[in-house]
């Protein structure tokens, strides 16, 4: 639940406990003073009556009677409600009457006044109608001035999330946040920037390490090649050539890692910027045809179904991306296994048979991951063809389902 709602709905749950509350005792108050004062009108009446009575004047009236009653009536004050029938408005009307029983000389006399009353009933419906407009007015403005006013102040908090949501410490400009007038979020709009440039910095200083010791490895990398290839055209002996083989093999697998750890720094760098439309089936009928003697080497079966599909990227990109998909497949088909490549409604889908990953498949797209029976591998193709797809905003997804390992790629 958003924040803003959780006030707001906080805000109207304590209002409304408040108001129910309050119109509880509200009711239980008026009802004790209006009925103590409507018995301390009747007692004024009765003791009139009875004065009057002493006197020699006995009333009678429609709502005041006095009558002569037994002695063995105990003396006291009774108070009630009755219903009297309205002639005039032909319904039953409420009355609270006090009966009042007095000694008067030998004999005792009982007095008896009413006064009409709208009924407790009539009483708490009236004032429950009173009460209920007053708490919607209040909780209602309440609600929405809570509202409006925490949007207001908010606002600049969500958007600025937005931002930082959205920033990476790869892109040429810095955050942008939002300024407000709450001085706790002008601190963390404080906080937020310091973060971000020092992380800012701190990635710049690594991203300039790494394509700088790219670089410098290259050229001590070919240096080394070359002198082994000398080296291996030279009169040795067999385990010396084992040792020059051996070597070769580290060297080649060191340049193109060196390679790809390059090319993920450019993509880093955000360098490849040219972007053009490309024809995708034509490039990967190319590579598809450069790398078919591999497949048939390791009597793999496989099967294509290619159709037109065009893409905005850098095509350097793109072959690459198609090239590290396709190597995976080869490197990972087994013996007698089978590739099924399709190509068809802007997405390309490159599945192959084998034994399911040795490692959580979320993580197949993470830098130097790769499997334990493929010691030889970078681990880093697969890395460098979501880079691509994230740069392009492509999708690329994985799953393996069945002994299948398949690949998708949703184009843009």
């Amino acid at each position: 639940m958003k924040l803003l709602y959780k006030t707001t709905r906080d805000y109207l749950i304590a209002s409304v406990s408040i108001l129910i509350f309050t119109g509880v005792a509200l009711f239980m108050i008026l009802q004790k003073a209006v009925g103590d004062e409507m018995n301390e009108q009747l007692e004024l009446q009765a003791d009139e009556i009875f004065a009057n009575a002493r006197a020699g004047n006995f009333m009678d009236a429609p709502l005041i009677r006095i009558v002569k009653v037994s002695t063995q009536t105990t003396p006291g004050i009774t108070f009630g409600d009755s219903l009297l029938y309205d002639h005039i408005q032909k319904e039953f009307e409420g009355y609270h009457y006090i009966r009042e029983t007095q000694k008067i000389g030998p004999d005792h006399y009982q007095a008896i006044v009413m006064t009409s009353h709208i009924g407790w009933d009539q009483y708490y419906l009236t004032i429950l109608y009173i009460f209920l407009l007053t708490a919607v007015l209040l909780t209602g403005s309440g609600v929405l001035i809570n509202y409006y006013s925490n949007k207001k102040i908010w606002t600049p908090f969500f958007k600025n999330l937005k931002n930082v949501r959205n920033f990476s410490v790869s892109s040429p400009t810095e955050l942008q946040l939002y300024e407000s007038s709450i001085n706790e979020f002008k601190e963390l709009n404080d906080t937020l920037e310091d973060l971000t440039k020092r992380s800012r910095k701190e990635y710049l200083a690594l991203r300039e390490f790494t394509e700088n010791a790219s670089h410098e490895i290259q050229t001590p990398l070919s240096i080394i090649q070359s002198k082994l290839d000398r080296m291996s055209q030279l009169e040795i002996s067999e385990q010396m050539a084992g040792y020059i083989v051996q070597a070769k093999s580290g060297v080649d697998r060191l340049a193109k890692m060196n390679k790809s750890l390059l090319l993920l720094a450019k993509l880093d760098n955000n360098i490849f910027v040219d972007k053009q439309e490309i024809q995708v089936h034509e490039i990967l009928e190319f590579q598809v045809r450069n790398m078919e003697d591999l497949f048939h080497n390791k009597k793999i079966v496989l099967t294509e179904q290619i159709k037109t599909a065009i893409a905005t990227s850098d095509k350097y990109l793109a072959e690459t991306l198609i090239y590290n998909l396709l190597s995976n497949a080869l490197r990972y088909t087994p013996v007698h296994g089978e590739v099924k490549i399709n190509l068809k409604n802007q997405s390309l889908s490159i599945a192959n048979t084998g034994v399911a990953p040795d490692f959580p498949s979320e993580q197949i797209f993470e830098r130097f991951t790769k499997s334990q029976l493929h010691v030889t591998s970078t681990g880093l193709g697969l890395a460098i063809a979501k880079e691509i797809c994230l740069m392009n905003q492509w999708e690329l997804s994985y799953q393996f389902q069945e002994g299948w390992h398949t690949f998708l790629v949703k184009f843009a």
